[in-house]
């Protein structure tokens, strides 16, 4: 009984699968049958693989249904009232696909939205933020302080046997130029005179905070032979 019903079910043949089939017995290409009933050739491959959605408005669906019926020798009534079953059959199974979809949509919220898993995901979100702020906090410990060299530049070449350092950097920095400690104003702020020799001087100017890496800047001056 099984194996009947399996044999029955294989031998049913959709409205589009019909149409293909009986194309085929008289020997028609799409092509050439669309072209005999002048149509697109796009709306027999739609007819054919029973897709719907792609068919025009039903008015021209109809007079498509008609015209390639009566070019198969097929009973025009007859594949407008199958077309028109399976196609509200297609339909109605999509709407149903549709509804599914959304239903299973609302399962899941329902099933994470709970007010146990609203709690966990809060306490969730505070643990992150506590991390985020630790972690921010230790890298402004850690990271080294900004320092910027306003004066002189690099390379810079001068007669006089003094020059001027001057920059800036952070408040409560250990600042130092060429091991020297020096100290900032409230702002940052710090100036100091050094003397040179003749040639090259390479002159070292470091920041650091407590507990940070060391921030290091160099500056080249060059006193040039002129000097007296």
């Amino acid at each position: 009984m099984t194996g009947f019903i399996s044999k029955k079910i294989n031998t049913i043949q959709t409205l589009g699968e019909k149409l293909r089939h009986h194309r085929h017995s008289i020997g028609l290409s799409k092509e050439k049958a669309a072209k005999m009933i002048n149509i697109n050739v796009r709306y027999l491959t739609y007819l054919e693989a029973d897709n719907y959605q792609s068919m025009p408005a039903d008015v021209y669906a109809a007079n498509i249904l008609k015209s390639y019926a009566n070019l198969l020798g097929l009973n025009p009534a007859t594949v407008m009232d199958l077309y028109e079953k399976e196609k509200n059959l297609f339909y109605k199974t999509q709407k149903q696909k549709e509804k599914n979809t959304i239903s299973a949509f609302y399962q899941l919220m329902n099933r994470f939205l709970n007010p146990r898993t609203i709690k966990y995901f809060i306490i969730f979100l505070i643990l992150l933020s506590v991390f985020v702020y630790i972690g921010l906090e230790v890298n402004k410990i850690i990271s080294p302080p900004e320092l910027i060299i306003i004066s002189p530049s690099d390379n810079f070449v001068t007669s006089e046997h003094q020059i001027k350092i001057q920059g800036q950097t952070e408040k409560e920095v250990r600042l130092e130029i060429n091991n020297r400690p020096l100290l900032s104003d409230d702002q940052g702020n710090f100036t100091l005179i050094i003397d040179l020799q003749k040639g090259l001087n390479i002159i070292k100017i470091s920041a650091q905070k407590k507990h940070s890496k060391e921030q290091v800047a160099y500056r080249q001056v060059i006193v040039s032979e002129e000097a007296q």
